[in-house]
């Protein structure tokens, strides 16, 4: 299985908090789920790892759910 990758910038640290609580949930392990804070004020920009392009979808869709914006997912490798 080729590895992807969604990602979202959100700009309010709760959606994402949110969204990351969802997330464990639902199929998707601590270690997978990466928050960074934006260098530039409040926004925090959530990377996800998934194993298939059925779970990045599924991601993708939780992302904007709870409000992320720029969202994109894309093969590792």
């Amino acid at each position: 299985m080729t590895p992807h990758i969604a990602t979202a910038t959100f700009d309010d640290a709760s959606h994402a908090e949110d969204a990351h609580e969802y997330l464990l949930g639902n199929e998707f392990l601590e270690e997978d789920i990466e928050l960074i804070p934006a260098a530039n004020g409040p926004q925090v920009i959530m990377n996800i790892k998934t194993q298939t392009s059925r779970l990045a979808q599924e991601a993708v869709d939780v992302l904007r759910n709870y409000g992320g914006t720029g969202i994109s997912y894309y093969e590792v490798g």
